[in-house]
């Protein structure tokens, strides 16, 4: 029952993409109230991190509860919190696939100078896959913790322009799935103790962003490294996706010449990738 549940004096409205925890925050802070009250007033009796999306523990009564509390329809949350549909209708959602298990949205704070132009200053987190890792509106980068200004690497901001335009023309998970072998790779090449042509634009990137007070100049944190590397590795995912270089004898010869490198100098474990078999069906 709802009756009794009147709308919090302060609803401040979901971001589309947001997680279910950052908003069940964001609506608590509001409000001054701790979480967990405001997860019994709900249904699910326990604390939300602010990246938890997670709706096992949700009963289809929490929704009109949640709806009662910010004023909101059920379709209006729904819609902004693509999480909750499991919720509404639980039996529509079937177990999701190994590849769409690999490559499930990443969690990650929303670009801090759009929410603030949209009136909100508290952290936002947002589920979203990696070819939306670049506010093109404020040049900023949203994939590491860290959301590092991009002016001074337009190629950062050509290849996720790439990425996007990837993702438009594939199956998802599958391009999700050959980012991340991509990344990989790139990452493992970037470790090299023999550097390769690639490491010197990798070190111009690193170098034209802030110190990290906190980490090893000589040792970049995973963030500054995807970062880096991210022009080669949509590359390499453009490669992946293509079913005439998949397996190609010729997929060397290939790489080296779309990364602009000699072939002689393209570092060693390049390799296409799993694919899952109906990968190529429409």
């Amino acid at each position: 029952m709802t009756s009794h549940l009147r709308t919090l004096p302060v609803t401040p409205p979901p971001i589309h993409g947001e997680t279910i925890g950052s908003y069940l925050n964001r609506l608590a802070d509001a409000n001054h109230l701790p979480i967990g009250h405001l997860s019994f007033l709900i249904g699910p009796n326990r604390r939300h991190r602010r990246d938890d999306n997670r709706v096992g523990h949700w009963s289809p009564a929490a929704l009109p509860r949640l709806a009662a509390l910010t004023g909101r329809s059920i379709a209006v949350l729904v819609h902004a919190l693509p999480a909750l549909a499991a919720v509404r209708e639980p039996d529509r959602h079937r177990p999701p696939l190994a590849v769409e298990e690999l490559a499930e949205p990443r969690r990650r704070p929303a670009c801090r100078l759009c929410m603030a132009h949209r009136g909100v200053h508290g952290l936002v987190v947002r589920s979203t896959g990696p070819h939306e890792g670049v506010c093109h509106r404020h040049r900023l980068w949203l994939l590491g913790g860290d959301q590092h200004d991009l002016s001074a690497l337009p190629e950062i901001m050509c290849a996720d322009r790439r990425h996007r335009r990837l993702v438009g023309r594939r199956k998802a998970p599958f391009i999700a799935v050959d980012y991340l072998h991509a990344r990989k790779i790139t990452t493992q090449w970037f470790r090299e103790t023999d550097p390769s042509p690639l490491h010197q634009r990798w070190t111009r990137r690193l170098d034209t962003l802030p110190e990290d007070p906190y980490g090893d100049p000589r040792r970049p944190d995973e963030d500054r490294i995807e970062l880096a590397t991210y022009p080669e590795t949509i590359t390499l995912t453009s490669l992946f996706a293509s079913p005439h270089w998949r397996g190609h004898h010729g997929l060397r010869a290939e790489a080296a010449q779309r990364l602009g490198i000699p072939g002689q100098d393209l570092p060693p474990g390049l390799t296409a990738g799993w694919r899952h078999p109906q990968a190529d069906r429409a």
